[in-house]
Formats: structure tokens, sequence, C-alpha cells
């Protein structure tokens, strides 16, 4: 697909979709590829239109802290674009993905004075928000299986992407501990878990489990 053909940029006309186009490039990523590193400056406005990123950073003894994955198609890390600030966090590819690179200076030139182009970024940064409350729900607030059982819920699309020992980074818990609750709502046939591949099997008996 042409950049112009993604959602996001369905208000442009013809020759707003060939200026787009003109500003923008698809670049192809590796698995674990950096895309930036925290406090890089934000010079390009990202589009992953396939595959997943984790936007992560590293606490004071340098363990990796995921704050959020992102599967396409969507915009990573605009806040930096749209607050002129270097790059909050690192980013690397979880799978093999694809990119479109945007020269934001250009783009807000041109495009971002639209409402709707303005509305539609805003709304994606309204969805980070609510990830980030996720983020602080997951690691500060909620116990493990709290976290454990929301997350399977919530992010079901892309379990099958994802390892155990993933899913307990992620919510920053250990393996161990992921592998003892795994294990039980195994045995309570909420889940099966196929070589650390997990599917979910009672959608309802497992979000009992994080909503009271």
């Amino acid at each position: 697909m042409n950049i112009h053909e993604y959602y996001f940029f369905d208000s442009l006309d013809e020759k707003e979709k060939k200026e787009l186009e003109k500003i923008s490039r698809k670049k192809s990523y590796k698995k674990d590829e950096i895309l930036f590193y925290k406090g890089d400056e934000a010079k390009y406005l990202y589009l992953l239109v396939s595959g997943i990123v984790k936007v992560y950073k590293h606490d004071y003894k340098d363990n990796e802290i995921i704050i959020h994955n992102l599967r396409s198609p969507t915009f990573i890390a605009e806040i930096a674009n749209y607050e002129e600030i270097p790059y909050p966090a690192n980013c690397s590819f979880e799978v093999d993905s694809e990119v479109y690179v945007i020269e934001y200076n250009k783009f807000k030139e041109n495009f971002l004075y639209k409402p709707e182009i303005s509305m539609m970024l805003i709304k994606s940064l309204t969805k980070k928000i609510k990830a980030l409350e996720n983020f602080i729900n997951y690691n500060i607030t909620a116990d493990s299986n709290i976290k454990i059982t929301q997350f399977l819920y919530e992010n079901e699309d892309i379990l099958s992407n994802l390892k155990q020992v993933k899913i307990a980074s992620i919510l920053n818990i250990t393996p161990e501990t992921l592998s003892r609750k795994i294990s039980k709502l195994k045995k309570d046939k909420i889940i099966e878990n196929n070589k650390g591949h997990i599917k979910i099997l009672d959608h309802k008996k497992l979000k009992e489990l994080f909503q009271f």
C-alpha cells in the first residue's frame, strides 16, 4: 500500500497525497534493529505499517522496562514530534517490520494545519496516554494475577507472537511467577499453552479475574 492509502490520511485530496508521497519513504527493518534511542532528535514521523515494535527504557540497575508494544498500523512516539522534544525512550523491532519514514518539518508545514490531520494525531496521542495508564497499572498498582490476566485479555491478537519470557519482561515480573500463573490458568481451562504460545479458551472467565 502507498502511504496515502492508510486511513490516517483519508482526508487528503489528490494533490496532497502526492505531496505526502514526496516526503515519505518506506523502510524495512529486521527483528531487534533499533529505530531510535532515548535522546535522539525527532526529525522524522514514523508510521509502522507492518510488524511490532517495543518502546522501552532502562531502570537504575540497567534492567529493560517495556513501556509499550505497538503493532501496525500506528504512529510511533509521535509525542516527540508534536512537542518538538527528543525521544523520551528507546524503540526497537520485535519482528521483521516496515515503517514509513516521514520528514516531519515538511509534514508539519504542509499538513498539520489541517483540522482532520491534527485531530488524527490527537486521537493517536490519546491512545498512547491510555497505554501509559495501563503501563502504570501493570507495574505499580496491580498484583501479578491482575497484570497477567488483563494483559492476556487486552492483547490477544499479538499473543501468538509473544513467548512467555517476553510477556514476563513486558509486565516486569519474573518468568517463574508468570509460569506459575499460566499453569493455573491452563489447569482451569481458561487458556491453552502450546510451546510457550498462549491461546485464550474462555474469555468470560479470564475477564472476571481482573474485573471485580
